[in-house]
């Protein structure tokens, strides 16, 4: 498997333990839910587990605005 490329901002750590899905990532979910009869829970952290050994973080210099 290749790589999982996420570009990252410099942001403050999230103490809280929800995660809200982006719409799109929810609807793929949700489909996996109804083909596989499993929790949207578990179906989430079993990719969680299986995939992060292969996510890389690419850190991005902020843009300047002004």
């Amino acid at each position: 498997m290749d790589s999982i490329i996420i570009k990252t901002y410099p942001t403050p750590e999230s103490k809280c333990n929800l995660v809200k899905l982006q719409r799109d990532a929810n609807e793929i979910i949700a489909s996996m839910q109804r083909e596989s009869g499993l929790s949207k829970s578990y179906i989430v952290s079993e990719i969680i587990r299986q995939a992060a050994p292969f996510v890389e973080f690419h850190l991005e210099a902020l843009r300047d605005e002004n």
